[in-house]
């Protein structure tokens, strides 16, 4: 009976210690990823505006959106850099719309 309780415990010791170790490492990732997110949010909704209010022609929204779609997948991979190039250059084009 004493063999099954430390055996129980050990395993549950070891079991929490991986928990512990994994959630650690989660914060930043996940912070990384919100950033991107926020980003590509903000820019989706200037574009949006612009293309609702026609301050951009619809060939430039085609671009545009192309570029907002290879920043999504830059940002869903975790290219954060990337996907902030792609997104300036979004902004650049949405303000040159004005």
């Amino acid at each position: 009976m004493l063999r099954r309780v430390v055996i129980g415990a050990a395993v549950a010791c070891l079991v929490a210690g991986t928990a512990y170790a994994q959630e650690d490492a989660m914060p930043e990732e996940m912070a990384e990823d919100s950033e991107c997110a926020q980003q590509l949010t903000s820019t989706q909704e200037i574009v949006q505006d612009k293309v609702d209010s026609n301050a951009i022609s619809e060939a430039e929204a085609e671009k545009v959106y192309e570029l907002l779609d290879e920043a999504d997948a830059l940002c869903t991979e975790g290219n954060g850099a990337e996907a902030s190039a792609r997104l300036a250059d979004v902004n650049k084009m949405v303000a040159k719309g004005n």
